[in-house]
């Protein structure tokens, strides 16, 4: 009889996979070379600066004659800010048109009594040195001023409709993502300009971009 003992060779167990416990590491424990970057700090609308105005004037049917002067100024409503502005405008602006006209940073604005002699050299004072940021013109909201004194006194200049386009971009000249250009039209803008009590309109929006009011005087003590 034969030992069939010998031909069997002992079960050799299976191999047991070992299981990887995940350690869980305070982030505060890491070393420099394994921690991720830290993102640079996000902007705030106060980095964003004014760079760019641009005022947008609808003509009725009564033009403005091309010796007649236009002063336009831009700014937020507070005085600490400078302002953006385009002074003695005198080239005719065609009835029924529309003329887009671009401004620069100023540190003045017009003010005084309105001036008689022709060409119109308009007072100026005075106003403030910060740099106008969109966080600014969300804290207070702008303005447009817009400075009629006419060739002869009996012109007048009949406007339809006047918009605002406001540019923000930061220090490396990016714009801003959201608010990088914002335009506000003044529907309520619709006036004759003369040189009577007409002489000054005035168009407000708040911090939203959303227009307030339009009206006229001869105060040049009024901005907004």
């Amino acid at each position: 009889m034969h030992d069939v003992s010998a031909q069997f060779a002992p079960l050799t167990p299976p191999l047991q996979k070992k299981k990887t416990v995940a350690t869980k590491t305070s982030p505060g424990l890491q070393s420099a070379s394994t921690r991720p970057p830290a993102s640079p700090s996000a902007l705030t609308n106060a980095d964003y600066a004014l760079t760019a105005v641009r005022v947008n004037i609808g003509t009725g049917a009564d033009n403005k004659e091309s010796l007649s002067n236009v002063s336009i100024e831009v700014g937020v409503r507070n005085t600490n800010f400078k302002i953006f502005s385009q002074n003695s405008i005198t080239n005719e602006l065609p009835s029924n048109s529309n003329v887009a006209i671009g401004l620069e940073q100023s540190n003045s604005f017009t003010s005084g009594s309105h001036p008689n002699a022709i060409p119109v050299m308009y007072f100026t004072s005075a106003t403030g040195t910060q740099t106008v940021s969109l966080a600014d013109v969300e804290t207070n909201g702008v303005y447009v001023r817009l400075i009629y004194k006419p060739n002869l006194f009996t012109d007048a200049w009949k406007i339809e409709n006047v918009s605002v386009t406001l540019e923000f971009r930061d220090a490396k000249g990016n714009r801003h993502p959201a608010s990088g250009q914002r335009t506000i039209t003044f529907a309520n803008a619709n006036t004759f300009l003369d040189n009577f009590d007409k002489r000054i309109l005035i168009c407000t929006a708040d911090g939203y971009f959303k227009p307030l009011t339009s009206f006229v005087t001869k105060d040049f003590s009024k901005r907004w």
